[in-house]
C-alpha cells in the first residue's frame, strides 16, 4: 500500500474516495493512503478496505482486500488479505467472521472466509451484456440483521427509469422480497434502534428511512453513511458522470439524529463510503449484531411521494 501517514489520532471517520482514503475528525481530514478505494469495514480496531487498482469497469480483476493493522491510533502494519477481484466491487462488511465483498458490476455476492477461500452466489441472475436492462440491479450495499440479509438495489435509474429498491434475502442469499424506496440512484443501509432501514436517497440529496422520513441534507449527491450513536456523517458529492468523479469536490456533513445539520468538512474528493473508525456505527453488521437490533420488516413502508 502507498501510506501517507499512518497517524488517526483525532480522527473519527475512515472515508473511502478514487483519490485514496482519508481519516477525518471534525477539525479537519488527512490522506492515509494512494489508491481508488471504494469498501470499508472495521474488524475491531482494523481497517478493511476494498482497493479497485484499474478503472471500475475494466475487467482486469485487479481488485483486491486490504487490511491496515491499528493499534493506538496508529497504522502499525498492511497486508494484502485477497486478491485477483473484480475493479467493480462496492461495499464489503463482515457478518460473522466471514467477510462479504458486494461485487457489484458482476452482480455477485462474495464471502471470504478467514483463510481467504471465496464462495460466489448470484441472487439476481445477470451476465455484463445486460448492464441497462431489467436484469441489471446494480446492488451496491449489504447489511445483516439476524439470519437476514439487505441489498440495496441502486437499479441504475439513469438507464432504466426504476426508483432503487432494498432486497431482504436469507442467509444463504435467496431473494425473499424486494420493494420500491423512496429516492433513486440510492446507497448505503443503516439499521435503526426501530428496527427501520435508514439510506441515502442519493440522487434526490436525502437521507430517507423505511418508516417514511425523508431528510434533506445537501444539494449534492449523498454517498456514505455511518450511524453513531449521536452523530451521522453522510458524504456529498457532485453531480457527474463516472469518468469525471475522481477529482470533484465533495463534503462530509454531520448531523445529529434528528438530522439536523451540526458542521461539514470540505473534501478533495467524493466519499465512496464511510465508517465509524470505533466501530460504533449502524451502517456495520456487527455493530447491529451487537446491539441486537431486530429489523421492522412486516412494517416497512416505503413511499414514492
Amino acid at each position: 500500500m502507498r501510506l501517507v501517514t499512518r497517524d488517526l489520532n483525532d480522527c473519527d471517520y475512515i472515508i473511502a474516495t478514487r483519490q485514496g482514503l482519508l481519516a477525518a475528525g471534525t477539525e479537519g481530514w488527512r490522506r492515509i493512503a494512494h489508491g481508488q478505494y471504494y469498501g470499508l469495514t472495521m474488524d475491531g480496531s482494523d481497517i478493511l478496505a476494498f482497493e479497485a487498482c484499474d478503472r471500475p469497469r475494466i475487467p482486469t480483476r485487479m481488485g483486491r482486500i486490504v487490511r491496515l493493522r491499528v493499534n493506538d491510533a496508529r497504522i502499525t502494519d498492511t497486508e494484502v488479505f485477497v486478491s485477483g477481484l473484480d475493479n467493480g466491487c462496492h461495499q464489503i462488511d463482515l457478518i460473522g467472521d466471514t467477510l462479504v465483498v458486494v461485487d457489484t458490476y458482476r452482480q455477485r455476492i462474495l464471502e471470504i472466509a478467514p483463510d481467504a477461500t471465496v464462495k460466489e452466489f448470484q441472487p439476481f441472475p445477470f451476465t455484463r451484456e445486460q448492464s441497462g436492462t431489467a436484469d441489471y440491479v446494480h446492488f451496491n450495499s449489504v447489511l445483516a440483521c439476524d439470519d437476514r440479509r439487505l441489498l440495496l438495489l441502486h437499479n441504475d435509474f439513469g438507464r432504466t427509469g426504476r426508483p432503487s429498491e432494498i432486497a431482504l434475502l436469507d442467509a444463504s442469499w435467496n431473494v425473499l422480497e424486494r420493494r420500491s424506496m423512496a429516492g433513486t440512484g440510492c446507497h448505503n443501509l443503516g439499521l435503526l434502534e426501530d428496527g427501520s432501514i435508514l439510506s441515502c436517497g442519493s440522487l434526490e440529496g436525502t437521507l430517507i428511512s423505511t418508516t417514511g422520513m425523508q431528510a434533506k441534507v445537501s444539494n449534492l449527491m449523498t454517498r456514505g453513511l455511518a450511524v453513531g450513536q449521536d452523530v451521522i456523517a453522510v458524504g456529498g458529492s457532485t453531480f457527474s458522470e463516472r469518468e469525471n468523479r475522481d477529482g470533484e469536490p465533495a463534503v462530509l456533513h454531520l448531523l445529529d439524529r434528528g438530522y439536523r445539520p451540526l458542521s461539514s468538512l470540505s473534501l478533495p474528493a467524493p466519499p465512496t463510503e464511510i465508517r465509524r473508525l470505533d466501530g460504533n456505527d449502524l451502517s456495520l453488521s456487527p455493530h447491529v449484531a451487537a446491539r441486537g437490533l431486530t429489523l421492522s420488516w412486516p412494517q416497512v413502508t416505503f413511499s414514492t411521494a
